[in-house]
């Protein structure tokens, strides 16, 4: 594993080198895990920063089951996957995304946040989804940080 990010700024660089993304968000838990909150976007006007998604109603349960409660990252490698899975899909699409890899950030065994890679359909695979789970690895200080901000 290479060294960690200083900031959510390098960390969006390098998710733009590998796996390559159109749209990078990071959220953490919040609410007492009933949402994800946002805290580093790429595309601030369409996903702000603070934004929230509740982990009810808009998330889906498979989804929610892998990756925030197994700790297992998510490939979504086609639109399919991502009507599917996400209901924003159509605002995904609309930025030329068609593809989703979502990475649980972990911190002492326990899911704290997520990283959320969308580039186009097809530009995904198993590759795309180690890079990722690097680049999340990476940044679990950063995580932790804006946790410890926010409280």
């Amino acid at each position: 594993m290479s060294s960690q990010f200083d900031n959510f700024d390098d960390v969006y660089a390098a998710a733009q080198e590998t796996p390559g993304v159109i749209l990078f968000t990071a959220s953490v838990v919040a609410d007492a895990g009933t949402s994800m909150a946002r805290i580093y976007t790429s595309h601030p006007g369409v996903y702000p920063v603070g934004g929230r998604k509740t982990l009810g109603g808009d998330t889906n349960p498979v989804w929610l089951e892998q990756v925030l409660k197994g700790q297992q990252p998510f490939l979504g490698a086609d639109k399919e996957a991502v009507r599917a899975f996400f209901f924003d899909s159509a605002t995904i699409e609309s930025l030329g995304c068609g593809a989703i890899v979502n990475v649980p950030v972990v911190s002492n065994g326990e899911t704290i946040g997520s990283m959320n890679f969308l580039a186009p359909e097809g530009s995904y695979g198993q590759t795309s989804v180690d890079a990722a789970v690097d680049i999340a690895q990476r940044s679990v200080p950063l995580f932790e940080q804006a946790i410890a901000t926010a409280n």
